[in-house]
């Protein structure tokens, strides 16, 4: 049994740095029993140093046959969702597509796939500002706007930057087992399996870019203690408001009004606990400072169009 998996990179000038060095590093803690782990290439077409958008040069070998490897990772840059400077990785894509377990893309690396013509008609992901760019470029596929990561067949795309890490770790697990993949969380001090999707990140980063300090106060206070009654009036207490302007600031600040706000962030960790699947439907009800099956079941088809019941039966994740 291969316990080595090689894992080819494709690179290329003005390459998003962390999408190669995520993931990267993902790979490089993973050494469990028996010799288990990685075996990282970093290719380019002509191979040599290679530039990334940050200004970090990275010693790549040139294009090679990719006969005998578990993956091809292919990552994103800003300048491959418009046009493709880069035409020449196209067919390189094309040629090695058979001779590897899986394809991956990161972040916005899903436009290279794409117009290598491997997208068509597969679930897909990228980064949440480009997925819209992506639907016009391959109007077959389905392109799933909140999701960290899909594996669709053999094809496995990735959202933001960022998400590369997430999806690095679900192939640890697949390749190796959920215990080292766990591990490697630890030690990098991220989440095994982030709670939600890519648009409960997009939006947690409009909130900690809000200008009103108030505001930004309260969704602080309402991710800290969602256990706790988390009315209009009780927030705007908090912040040292009247209850009319903190409704009208919060509003303007985050498109959304406060009300909203907490029941989304409510069902977001709720998806979390149930993903975790340790927790009963009232004990995650609970936690999150709902209280009712009923009403958290009412919450998850509001939103999810899914029962809280059905999702941690569909996304629960069991030991390998």
């Amino acid at each position: 049994m291969q316990y080595i998996k090689k894992v080819a990179f494709i690179c290329f000038p003005g390459f998003q740095a962390l999408d190669l060095v995520g993931p990267m590093e993902v790979f490089s803690l993973a050494k469990g029993a028996e010799e288990s782990g990685y075996e990282s290439c970093l290719l380019s077409y002509q191979g040599g140093p290679i530039t990334s958008a940050s200004g970090m040069t990275i010693t790549t070998e040139k294009f090679m046959s990719l006969e005998g490897f578990d993956s091809l990772i292919i990552v994103g840059g800003h300048q491959v969702t418009q046009h493709n400077p880069h035409q020449y990785l196209i067919p390189y894509i094309q040629e090695q597509k058979t001779k590897v377990k899986r394809i991956v893309s990161i972040c916005t690396g899903a436009f290279l796939l794409a117009r290598a013509g491997l997208l068509a008609h597969q679930k897909v992901t990228t980064h949440w500002s480009c997925t819209e760019q992506l639907k016009a470029l391959v109007p077959s596929a389905e392109v799933i706007e909140d999701a960290l990561y899909i594996k669709s067949g053999n094809i496995y795309t990735s959202a933001g930057i960022s998400a590369g890490m997430d999806l690095a770790l679900s192939l640890v697990e697949e390749d190796h087992g959920k215990s080292l993949s766990i591990s490697i969380a630890r030690e990098l001090v991220l989440f095994y399996h982030r709670p939600g999707g890519q648009k409960q990140f997009s939006d947690l980063l409009q909130a900690q870019s809000v200008t009103h300090d108030k505001v930004k106060l309260a969704c602080v206070y309402i991710q800290e203690n969602l256990i706790q009654e988390l009315t209009v009036s009780s927030l705007a207490e908090y912040v040292n408001m009247s209850s009319r302007n903190f409704s009208r600031q919060f509003t303007e600040q985050l498109g959304l009004p406060p009300g909203k706000y907490v029941q989304k962030s409510r069902v977001e960790r709720a998806k979390y606990y149930l993903e975790q699947g340790q927790l009963s439907i009232a004990q995650v009800a609970n936690k999150v400072g709902i209280n009712s099956i009923t009403v958290l079941s009412r919450l998850f088809k509001k939103y999810l169009a899914i029962s809280p019941n059905d999702y941690k039966k569909r996304f629960y994740k069991t030991s390998k």
